[in-house]
């Protein structure tokens, strides 16, 4: 019973289970309805079966099997499908005793624990879903980088642990696979949220060289480079951006770049006035 449990998980992450790849779900609901016909003691036919369910957008029917299958079996190992089931639901309280259980049972468990991380995020239990978070780190180094994001966002807002906890995850993690974009834009937000300007524009530099190129990355310097103080060597950035986007074809999105490097020039002047006037008296 365990193994068909990593096989329904499987299920659960991957939209689409490579051995029916070429069957839609109506099929597959079929071809397990067969299968529960047949033998219908068995709760492993249907516990697939929810899953198929759940994937046509068929919620009750999904709860039918799964809650038939908690009576024919183990219920701890149909726990976790409930648990899933509730959750895309978003009845979040229903579903999270389900997966305390199938985690007490399989705490290494990290698809579970992936879910109930999310969901105790969503509920506001900010240090329980960093416990959560923490744990699928150390158990599973193949993570998105999505999941070392949310991890960092909660150590930022948590009381005793913080910014300077969040950058050090992010900066480990881009040490072992190198400055993966998301993560490197996260550290730079956080940068720029504790007032560290010069940090936040090293790290504008590390990002890939071909956001480099943009001129949404032209203008993100230049405004940290003013808010750094340093508008003089925002011109230089605004310049390079303003003729990008002259050059290229005028679409809405740069439209709105070259709005936001005029407001930005607007204020680099206004900075540059400000600093030649003598001081007040």
């Amino acid at each position: 019973m365990k193994l068909l449990l990593i096989a329904l998980i499987a299920v659960c992450i991957a939209p689409v289970n490579p051995l029916w790849a070429d069957a839609g779900v109506s099929q597959r609901i079929l071809v397990l309805t067969q299968q529960v016909d047949r033998d219908p003691g068995n709760p492993a036919p249907r516990l697939q079966r929810a899953l198929a369910y759940m994937e046509n957008n068929q919620p009750e029917l999904a709860m039918a099997d799964v809650r038939l299958a908690e009576s024919l079996g183990d219920p701890v190992e149909a726990a976790y499908i409930h648990g899933v089931l509730l959750y895309q639901q978003r009845d979040y309280n229903a579903a999270r005793p389900y997966f305390d259980r199938y985690l007490q049972a399989y705490p290494e468990q990290w698809t579970a624990l992936s879910y109930r991380a999310r969901l105790l995020r969503d509920i506001g239990e900010k240090r329980l879903a960093l416990m959560d978070y923490e744990a699928l780190i150390r158990l599973n180094d193949a993570l998105d980088p999505g999941y070392y994001v949310a991890a960092a966002r909660l150590m930022a807002e948590l009381p005793g642990r913080g910014v300077d906890d969040a950058l050090s995850l992010l900066d480990e993690r881009i040490a072992q696979r190198g400055p993966i974009s998301s993560l490197q834009r996260y550290a730079i937000d956080l940068e720029k949220q504790r007032g560290d300007y010069k940090a936040a524009i090293a790290r504008m530099a590390l990002l890939d060289e071909k956001l480099r190129a943009t001129p949404q990355w032209q203008l993100e310097i230049a405004e940290l480079l003013l808010l750094a103080g340093r508008g003089d060597e925002a011109l230089a950035y605004l310049d390079v951006a303003q003729e990008q986007i002259e050059s290229a074809r005028m679409t809405v999105v740069n439209r709105q770049l070259l709005a936001t490097a005029q407001q930005l020039q607007e204020r680099v002047s206004e900075q540059l006035h400000a600093a030649t006037q003598p001081a007040a008296d």
